[in-house]
């Protein structure tokens, strides 16, 4: 790391306090740069970087023969025009390739001189070059938190583990036989509770169109023309099937209900819902027979005893990696519990904002609106801020484990991974391959992959007990 070789780099003044130091860099007795720390809070350290000129000149003059090199100018053959005049004319551009290759350069040696864990470069605040070539780096890196490993060997924790039922089996065949049941209509009687009623009906409040009260509420909600109903408790605003309980066919009912303080639809709560509704047709629903004939339609070539292993089998699969996850989860937490670090800042809020983003995408997905995502902004930026604080904190102690463990990733593993975010993600693997390699995901992935393997490592040796069972008041 760093232009020079590491053998060829030695510390001339060393002067270090609390919070700042500062150091020459030295070589063979020619002074290469100066380095002034401030250990911050956070994590951070901030680097002012003085350059010397014979440096930034050597560097500049050869960045400057490689652009009259390239250069393509009026009255010139390209490569032959004056240095002078190409100096001239690509200054700008002549000083940002110095600026990009000296900062980098700068910041590597400087932290490896002092010994600094870097995770990251927050942020380069200001890069100068003066007149006489001097170069001045102001730049804010993060450093690797540093603790004391916990013990993180034959861990104990307590996983309580799922026993696939019968009753498991018989709920799960039951869902895959609905789809296969047959709706007969009736005639000759009213709704009744059970049944399917096809319904048009339209909501009001205080006789203003739900649309124009709550203008998110779903459709259901508002109204439809010839929905299927189900005659249940719960189906629409609590009370909707008992109110129309009894309807004839054809027959108009207009009803009103409270609408309870639970009601996911803020608008809506403690206010009163009158529905105008009108039943088209009843319908009951009859399963179908539980045989071979049915497993063959579900799974072909399965008889009825066949397709109830397979139900089970697919079943302990899922409690197996539900409990491995948990397993996990629990020594994450109790690692977690062993130890405390400083965590950087900006690390910790990039990882919350992530959350966030998951959390409101997952609430919108199961019909949460916006105004009850908005009622608990508090209370959920707060976990979030809580997950991505024990999220960084474990990365950082999974890769020192990992580091202790002299864990590596493959190229093989690195390319599986490449692989499933490209199925994931839907995109060519070549082209999220090259986007990886651009914004540094590649260097994500690998660590990524270290830290999964250190966490695998430490549950192949963890001890799993049943919860002990709460005792009897």
């Amino acid at each position: 790391m760093g232009f020079y070789g590491e053998g060829m780099l030695r510390k001339c003044i060393f002067f270090q306090t609390s919070v700042a130091a500062l150091t020459r860099i030295c070589f063979a007795g020619r002074l290469i740069m100066n380095v002034a720390l401030d250990y911050q809070k956070n994590c951070v350290v901030t680097l002012e970087i003085d350059l010397p000129s014979d440096r930034v000149s050597k560097e500049w003059n050869t960045i400057s023969k490689e652009f009259q090199k390239q250069a393509r100018m009026p009255g010139y053959r390209p490569g032959k025009a004056p240095a002078s005049l190409v100096a001239t004319r690509y200054a700008k551009d002549i000083e940002e390739e110095v600026k990009t290759k000296l900062v980098g350069e700068a910041i590597r040696e400087a932290v490896k001189t002092h010994n600094i864990k870097i995770h990251a470069v927050e942020d380069v605040e200001k890069v100068e070059i003066a007149a006489d070539k001097t170069m001045k780096i102001l730049a804010k890196v993060i450093q690797t938190p540093d603790f004391e490993l916990p013990d993180y060997k034959n861990i104990t924790v307590e996983v309580a583990k799922k026993s696939v039922t019968d009753e498991d089996v018989e709920a799960f065949l039951e869902y895959l036989r609905d789809p296969h049941s047959k709706f007969e209509p009736i005639t000759d009687r009213p709704l009744a509770m059970g049944d399917y009623g096809v319904v048009t009906y339209e909501g009001t409040v205080d006789g203003e169109p739900i649309s124009a009260i709550a203008p998110k509420a779903p459709n259901q909600i508002q109204g439809r023309r010839n929905a299927w109903v189900l005659m249940d408790a719960g189906t629409l605003i609590p009370g909707f099937a008992n109110a129309i309980e009894g309807l004839e066919i054809g027959q108009d009912r207009t009803i009103t209900l409270d609408v309870p303080e639970s009601f996911p639809l803020e608008e809506l709560r403690n206010r009163k819902v009158t529905y105008a509704v009108t039943l088209h047709s009843i319908n009951t629903r009859t399963p179908a027979p539980l045989d071979d004939e049915l497993a063959a339609k579900i799974e072909p070539g399965l008889t009825l005893a066949e397709l109830r292993q397979k139900i089970r089998e697919r079943h302990e699969e899922s409690a197996e990696h539900q409990f491995e996850m948990a397993k996990k989860n629990a020594l994450v937490a109790k690692l977690l519990s062993l130890f405390t670090c400083e965590l950087p800042e900006r690390l910790v809020e990039s990882e919350t904002s992530y959350i966030l983003k998951d959390i409101v995408s997952e609430s919108q997905s199961r019909g949460i609106s916006d105004d009850e995502i908005k009622a608990h902004t508090a209370e959920i930026i707060n976990n979030a801020s809580q997950t991505a604080s024990d999220r960084v904190r474990s990365n950082f102690l999974l890769t020192r484990i990992a580091d202790a463990e002299k864990i590596e990733e493959t190229d093989a593993e690195v390319y599986q991974a490449i692989l499933q975010v490209a199925q994931r993600e839907q995109m060519p693997v070549k082209k999220l391959a090259g986007e990886l390699a651009r914004s540094g995901g590649i260097n994500r992935l690998r660590d990524q992959i270290r830290i999964t393997k250190a966490l695998d490592l430490i549950a192949s040796s963890a001890t799993v007990v049943e919860p002990a069972a709460p005792q009897a008041a």
